[in-house]
């Protein structure tokens, strides 16, 4: 097979791997950019699998920076450039337990968001049970509750400006509008085997580069040939590992199974009544809502009358440091034992229901649970969202091609700028990240 040359290769046609290419051809009019995946469309692996939730509720300041202003350009391209992404601002809702709400982690997140202006309001136990007549908020005596080791909801904390949105529809706008300008025609069901790293210059030496000589990573090797390039963008999410291991780059991240199970409520009167909960948003739905024990939350889902469930489980889920086959495998014991005991035990109206469908995925998770964009040997990589990459992507394609370009800052959606290197491994500049789902 030939070789063909580009100016930059980016690899992932993940939201990550879109967004970057769109930016950086957009920025870059006369590159050739060549965008690599190995499903056969963009969008189809982790990106298609998440819960595609969206908040700014973070408690880093870098965090808040990567999300607020992401959102803000999802609202832009659905109310001014007329792009449906069914974008809806459910919002978001912390349920708490008295301990929780008056932990000091809760109460710095507070003072973080207000002293970046991101919009929240604490509701009370009266005033919860008063909007949400089917959430359980006391456990009175309640033995299985004890040995479930369930909290008592006290407080909600809720996020107006949060809200959900269609993963499909976000990659296909930011893929959509980087073919409009490419000079290069994308190339899907592609798998990259191998990264070049060359030596610099290159010598011609047998078994080069050896330990002495520079070294710059020139392009791939994939199933359809060999292409090079004077940059690489790795996008690749969980599978980075896979690729930057063999060249001696540490990544820094790994990955975790997550799951989605889906409910539908059309035969289910007390579901759709939960469903339709008043005073929460403009939707007059029930916002995206995590409970208070195990991690288990729950998506509005209004165009298929129902929900979807997930568990950001903690310990007894095991880390791995690729992400493999078995990770896209949803396990349907997982909801039945896990999560419905946990989800039923709060809202009674999910008393008897069961998954219609269900998949599964990877979080590539980060050290701070900050996002990775760094330039290491020729190599650019945007990684480690750690399950937050849907809402950080704009923010991230953009900081990636203001670093691609050399400049000292990127400018995000409404002007705010930030440093390129404030999410590289060397010289980063990040807050750690305490609210993780």
């Amino acid at each position: 097979m030939s070789e063909e040359t580009f100016d930059v290769i980016i690899v992932g046609a993940g939201v990550l791997g879109v967004a970057t290419a769109y930016y950086m051809q957009k920025n870059n009019p006369n590159k050739k950019i060549l965008l690599l995946e190995r499903n056969l469309a963009a969008g189809q692996a982790n990106t298609a699998m998440s819960a595609a939730a969206v908040r700014n509720m973070f408690a880093s300041s870098t965090n808040q920076v990567l999300t607020d202003t992401s959102i803000k350009y999802f609202e832009h391209v659905q109310n001014e450039l007329g792009h449906e992404l069914l974008f809806e601002k459910t919002g978001y809702l912390w349920l708490l337990s008295k301990s929780q709400f008056e932990h000091e982690s809760v109460q710095v997140w507070m003072q973080r968001m207000e002293k970046s202006g991101i919009s929240y309001k604490v509701y009370n136990k009266e005033e919860l049970k008063e909007m949400i007549p089917s959430l359980d908020v006391d456990f009175h005596d309640d033995e299985e509750a004890a040995l479930m080791n369930l909290n008592e909801i006290s407080y909600g904390l809720f996020g107006k400006d949060c809200g959900v949105l269609d993963p499909t529809r976000l990659v296909e706008y930011y893929f959509d509008a980087f073919k409009v300008i490419s000079h290069v025609k994308p190339k899907f069901g592609c798998n990259v085997e191998k990264l070049l790293l060359e030596a610099d210059p290159k010598l011609d030496l047998p078994n080069e580069p050896y330990v002495w000589q520079k070294k710059h990573i020139t392009g791939v090797i994939t199933n359809k040939g060999t292409f090079r390039a004077g940059t690489v963008v790795l996008a690749t999410g969980a599978w980075a590992n896979e690729l930057l291991d063999p060249l001696g780059i540490d990544s820094k991240t790994k990955a975790k199974k997550r799951q989605m199970f889906v409910i539908h409520g059309e035969d289910n009167p007390k579901l759709i009544e939960f469903l339709n909960t008043k005073g929460f948003n403009e939707m007059g739905c029930i916002p995206f809502t995590i409970l208070p024990s195990a991690g288990v939350y729950f998506r509005p889902q209004l165009q298929e009358k129902g929900f979807w469930i997930g568990c950001g489980d903690k310990i007894g889920r095991k880390y791995e440091y690729i992400q493999t086959d078995e990770t896209m495998i949803p396990e349907s014991s997982y909801y039945e034992n896990s999560m419905y005991p946990v989800l039923s035990k709060y809202v009674s109206a999910f008393e008897g229901a069961r998954p219609v469908n269900s998949w599964a995925g990877g979080y590539c998770y980060s050290p701070d649970s900050i996002p990775f964009v760094y330039e290491e040997s020729g190599v650019i990589v945007v990684n480690g969202a750690s399950g937050s990459g849907i809402m950080k992507a704009d923010a991230l394609g953009r900081i990636a091609d203001a670093l691609y370009r050399r400049e000292k800052e990127a400018e995000l959606f409404g002007g705010k700028k930030v440093s390129t290197t404030m999410l590289s491994i060397k010289d980063r500049d990040v807050e750690i990240e305490s609210v993780v789902i």
